[in-house]
């Protein structure tokens, strides 16, 4: 196998995660601006969901393409020299686990993946109990309780943060 094919094979991996969170980055960016200086919390437009899909889309494909390039043109640099060396695999792997393991640790960070804060485990119990909202008092207030609050914003129902957590992974009755 030429190089320069045995190149692209080998970094399209990387390059698509760095694409992707390139993009991700732009997109976040791109939202933020319109949020921050031009619709706030009014409604916004329905074309700017699809508009900023397609800036990802986009920006993501081209970052994919350009890394794809220089790996392509790198393995043409690497046909003159003839033999294969296992620098270029290990390079590969390590961004990729690199790349991978910096988004899991951000998913991580985040709450997407990993135990639930507090928070979340009183919201969700308070969803599953039918109630609008939930409520935690602050942490120096005394033992972590979870407020699940009525229409009017008023506390219908408190319980331990300990007992939302369990009634919300056992089975429905």
């Amino acid at each position: 196998m030429k190089q320069r094919h045995l190149y692209l094979l080998l970094f399209a991996a990387p390059a698509l995660l760095a694409a992707l969170v390139a993009g991700m980055a732009l997109f976040g960016a791109a939202a933020g601006m319109l949020w921050l200086f031009v619709y706030g919390d009014d409604p916004w437009p329905s074309w700017t969901e699809g508009a900023l899909a397609a800036v990802f889309g986009l920006v993501a494909l081209a970052i994919w393409a350009w890394l794809l390039s220089l790996a392509f043109a790198a393995g043409m640099k690497r046909e003159a020299g003839g033999e294969t060396r296992p620098a270029p695999f290990a390079l590969a792997a390590g961004a990729t686990l690199l790349l991978l393991g910096g988004i899991v640790l951000q998913q991580w960070s985040v709450g997407n993946i990993g135990p639930k804060s507090p928070g979340v485990v009183c919201a969700e119990h308070c969803a599953t109990q039918g109630f609008a909202a939930s409520g935690m008092p602050p942490r120096e207030a005394g033992p972590p309780m979870c407020n699940c609050l009525d229409d009017q914003g008023r506390i219908a129902r408190s319980v331990p943060l300990g007992e939302a957590a369990s009634e919300r992974t056992a089975p429905s009755r």
